[in-house]
């Protein structure tokens, strides 16, 4: 079954969206979920709690983040491999199945948000 919940809130409140949205764990998070958050400071925990309480990897993507570096983000996110990039040694991207962004996480790129 797919997981498709929404997050219905008037206040922008990450704690109150993840326990609308997630039935307030972050244990729900399942592959291909993007939580979004409002700030780097909100997405860099959520990356961080999620990675602790679940087997998965975060990618994150934020407005201030250089376009290079956000499409990076995206790429990985999305499965892609890195090609000719000469600056990774491995040229296989490590699994990271759940995206954490800013809410203008769609600007630009290309995503494969389930």
């Amino acid at each position: 079954p797919q997981h498709t919940e929404k997050c219905n809130t008037v206040q922008y409140s990450a704690t109150h969206c993840i326990q609308t949205s997630l039935n307030g764990s972050l244990r729900n998070v399942v592959p291909g979920d993007c939580v979004v958050a409002f700030s780097r400071r909100q997405i860099h925990q959520l990356k961080k709690d999620i990675e602790a309480l679940t087997p998965h990897r975060c990618a994150v993507v934020y407005g201030s983040l250089p376009p290079a570096t956000r499409k990076e983000q995206a790429r990985i996110f999305n499965g892609q491999s890195l090609g000719t990039d000469t600056h990774h040694t491995d040229k296989t991207l490590p699994e990271m199945n759940v995206l954490v962004a800013s809410d203008a996480v769609g600007m630009g790129l290309n995503l494969a948000i389930s």
